[in-house]
């Protein structure tokens, strides 16, 4: 399922499948049963299929609503990250030599696996961001113990909030939509197709399937919005893009 959810358009053709062949089995099962010639079934049978279209368009509103203000989280984090590491160089200026120069060119690589996180997703570079912050972290140990000044106390600060935005942007790329959730919308949706072609007199191609192409979209999208690096819709990295510039630039 996990493959699935990281890709979007490959759930959209598999969900779309599923319930295209839902809605025919329906079909073929009420035209072998001929239930809807009883008019007294066929109005339960329409009403069963509003039913459960209302819930199943509910849970995806309900589900959207998870996942667009995840989206927006993580694209202020990167925002957040770029301002942070910035100002972090900005007060490692203040430095004493040789402790200067390592931390800016350190602060440089971290930098560019922040941003390169972004792209390959913070599980892939995690292992670079943690290495590159205990070095960080070392680095000002050992000038704290020869020099306890307000420069090194207020560089140690921004260092820490750093640390912390990287731990809150691993964490809102981990915070997906529970499987669950999936699990949930994906059942009622298969009752919901069934139900959609049991309730058809006569088969009409355009029923069969556009219901199904429509649900498998919505759910094609939530995924994407979820998974920020696969499909279509991705959080861009245009922030730390241009402090990797700017830095890039000012390097001696």
């Amino acid at each position: 399922m996990n493959v699935l959810l990281n890709q979007p358009w490959l759930l959209f053709f598999v969900v779309a499948l599923v319930l295209f062949i839902s809605s025919l089995i329906g079909f073929r099962l009420a035209t072998a049963s001929r239930i809807n010639e009883d008019s007294h079934h066929h109005e339960q049978i329409n009403s069963l299929r509003e039913g459960l279209f209302v819930l199943l368009g509910l849970l995806l509103g309900f589900t959207v609503a998870m996942v667009l203000p995840r989206f927006d989280e993580r694209r202020q984090l990167v925002i957040d990250e770029a301002n942070s590491i910035g100002t972090t160089m900005l007060r490692a200026e203040m430095l004493p030599e040789p402790e200067r120069s390592k931390s800016l060119e350190l602060l440089r690589q971290y930098a560019v696996v922040r941003r390169d996180s972004g792209i390959v997703g913070p599980e892939q570079s995690l292992q670079a961001t943690k290495d590159l912050q205990a070095q960080l972290w070392q680095q000002i140990v050992a000038v704290s113990q020869t020099s306890q000044t307000a420069v090194v106390g207020t560089y140690i600060l921004t260092l820490n909030d750093t640390i912390d935005v990287s731990a809150k942007q691993l964490a809102s790329f981990e915070n997906r939509v529970p499987k669950s959730v999936w699990i949930i919308i994906t059942i009622v949706a298969i009752f919901q197709s069934f139900a959609a072609g049991f309730s058809l007199k006569r088969r009409l191609w355009f029923s069969l399937v556009t219901a199904p192409l429509v649900i498998a979209v919505v759910m094609a999208l939530i995924a994407d919005l979820d998974s920020p690096h696969t499909g279509l819709i991705h959080v861009e990295q245009n922030s730390l893009q241009r402090l990797v510039k700017d830095v890039a630039g000012a390097k001696p």
